[in-house]
């Protein structure tokens, strides 16, 4: 019998020898035909929709039997930038064992996850006289790293996709060796914020008469937000919030991690925001919105001193959503805002946005998931009803009416989205073993 697992390790190395940076529009169609090539070796329908500048893979594996279930496994093939390369123990671009792990830019985020699920469909065929007790359909798009740019307009296109459950991209194991299972990601819109008090730098010597954007832009941004309380002050913004249901606030309170611990692990020195607001951590990170600056920028930022007055100042932020808020929507409350403080001379330009999703953590088709875990998996797993972090759950949802629930080969030492990025064979082969447990569920 073929070596599955050496098989698609070998694709796993093909697909990280591609640079595929959605930000850079980098290698997106190269690495869309590789995953189309080997959709179709192992016996999939393959369709490679091109219309955007990041091709969507469909690929699409049926059973033989009339009343099969549908299962949709979505993932992406795009990656972040490896920069900085000299921090890097190894060629991000070349797939590395090493003691145990494997490394390389998007070995965990997403690609390791989508040949560690071939690999399992393989394995499933090849112990099963290539029958199937669902029917399967790959989902891989290409942008997901810069806010699944056109995956709505894709799946528009695609209304053929069905689905009884919808397994996300990736997740990992705790730092107690526990898999992890979420449901739902948060939103973002992304902005620029620009202002502008002229059209030449000033001496300093002036500032005593002339505004200094620098200043503008800081008073500004200071009005959305009141640090005694904690909260965003924009009108508004919190009215669409959609209030999580008694079992998603005790899935949250119910994973580990102590709130010392929180802070000692992301070694926080300033007071928490939550308890200014008289919230709880937790509860906080997984159901608020928040709106955070990424970076501000002004005037002379070099050693020594310049004494200028700078006449431009620029300023990205972020504001991360939950459910029930719309991207479009938020980012108009906030200019809206803006103006009504005497503002509104700040240019404000939408960058990247996408809503949040909560699955229903008790729909029967979750729940087996999590069952079938609690077989695989030692101890209970921890099962999240979202993430702080943002993801396309909304627009595949919308699209495709399934519940979704996230597993992957992860860890918390992978290391997403920075230098030497890595997994785990045995968490990798693990994760093989799960999602063979799941499609074979469907056969019982």
């Amino acid at each position: 019998m073929t070596n599955r697992k050496e098989e698609y390790l070998d694709l796993l190395n093909e697909l990280i020898a591609l640079p595929s940076v959605s930000a850079k529009h980098d290698s997106l169609p190269e690495t869309a035909q590789v995953l189309g090539n080997a959709l179709t070796k192992l016996g999939g329908k393959v369709t490679i929709d091109d219309s955007y500048f990041a091709p969507l893979v469909i690929g699409q594996f049926d059973s033989d039997q009339a009343d099969a279930k549908n299962l949709i496994i979505y993932n992406h093939y795009d990656v972040q930038p490896a920069e900085p390369f000299d921090l890097w123990e190894q060629d991000p671009w070349t797939l590395t064992e090493k003691d145990g792990h494997l490394i390389g830019r998007g070995v965990d985020d997403d690609k390791g996850n989508i040949t560690a699920r071939l690999t399992a469909l393989a394995e499933y065929l090849d112990e099963n006289q290539g029958k199937l007790p669902v029917n399967i359909t790959f989902l891989f798009e290409g942008s997901e790293e810069t806010a699944s740019q056109h995956l709505d307009d894709y799946l528009a296109k695609h209304p053929e996709l069905k689905a009884d459950l919808i397994i996300w991209e990736s997740g990992n194991k705790d730092d107690q060796g526990q898999i992890e299972l979420g449901g739902g990601t948060k939103g973002i819109v992304t902005f620029d914020v620009t202002a502008k008090t002229g059209k030449i730098d000033l001496h300093s010597s002036l500032a005593v008469v002339a505004d200094s954007a620098a200043w503008r832009l800081s008073q500004g941004l200071a009005t959305l937000f009141d640090p005694k309380t904690g909260k965003i002050q924009v009108p508004g913004f919190y009215d669409d919030v959609v209030v999580p249901n008694q079992r998603e606030k005790d899935l949250v309170n119910a994973l580990p991690g102590t709130k010392e611990d929180f802070i000692k692990g992301y070694q926080i020195t300033a007071p928490l925001l939550s308890d200014k607001r008289g919230v709880d951590w937790k509860e906080a990170l997984y159901f608020e919105p928040s709106i955070n600056i990424e970076g501000i920028s002004a005037g002379y930022e070099e050693a020594g001193v310049k004494t200028v007055l700078p006449a431009e100042a620029h300023a990205k932020l972020e504001a991360r959503l939950v459910p029930g808020m719309d991207p479009d929507k938020t980012l108009q409350q906030i200019k809206d805002y803006l103006a009504d403080q005497g503002f509104g001379d700040l240019i404000v330009e939408k960058t990247l946005g996408q809503p949040g999703y909560r699955s229903d953590m008790s729909d029967p088709e979750i729940i087996k998931v999590i069952n079938l875990a609690k077989e695989l998996y030692p101890g209970e797993p921890v099962v999240s009803p979202t993430s702080p972090g943002t993801g396309p759950m909304a627009y595949v949802n919308n699209a495709i009416k399934a519940p979704i629930i996230s597993l992957g080969v992860g860890y918390q030492g992978a290391l997403d989205h920075a230098p030497n990025e890595n997994i785990r064979l045995t968490d990798y082969e693990d994760n093989i073993k799960f999602v063979k447990l799941i499609i074979g569920s469907y056969a019982n």
